[in-house]
């Protein structure tokens, strides 16, 4: 067996790895993978989060430097309930946004309190997020509060 290396052989096969290159890069630069170290997303350990400002209600989004009492992380994953001009609703334990209820809890797990979210409205340029843990740390709560919609990077495509 001969292998042909002429000029149109090689150009071809540069060809194709700069194209798969370029392709590669340009997923790499789209995306990315997070680990969920809490378990505030039930049945969730990793995301692939694709890097966009799109989302909607329901979707799990990455939210980067994002400052909370209580935890030193800026990074959390968190779903979308709430989206500017939903109203939130409390109903003695509980908080709704939506169709969805939400309990709420007095302390963290630590034992620090636990401050009742006290907006009524979504504002604009925020949105309501929690994790699917009944315990997780998320809008229902003065200590997170509801995220700046510029704190969201991405939405997540892939989760396992």
């Amino acid at each position: 067996m001969t292998l042909k290396c002429d000029s149109k052989s090689v150009i071809k096969l540069g060809s194709g790895f700069i194209g798969f290159a370029l392709i590669a890069f340009l997923i790499a630069q789209q995306t990315q993978l997070l680990e969920c170290v809490s378990d505030s997303l039930q049945g969730v350990r990793y995301l692939l989060v694709l890097k966009s400002s799109s989302f909607k209600r329901g979707d799990l989004v990455s939210i980067k430097g994002h400052k909370v009492s209580h935890v030193k992380a800026t990074s959390f994953a968190k779903r979308v309930l709430g989206l500017p001009g939903d109203q939130i609703i409390r109903n003695g334990e509980a908080i709704q946004i939506g169709n969805t209820i939400l309990p709420l809890l007095n302390t963290t797990q630590e034992g620090r309190s636990l401050t009742p979210l006290s907006s009524e409205v979504v504002p604009k340029g925020y949105v309501f997020v929690a994790g699917d843990h009944p315990r997780s740390f998320d809008s229902r709560y003065e200590e997170f509060g509801l995220v700046p919609i510029e704190k969201i990077c991405g939405k997540a495509i892939h989760t396992w």
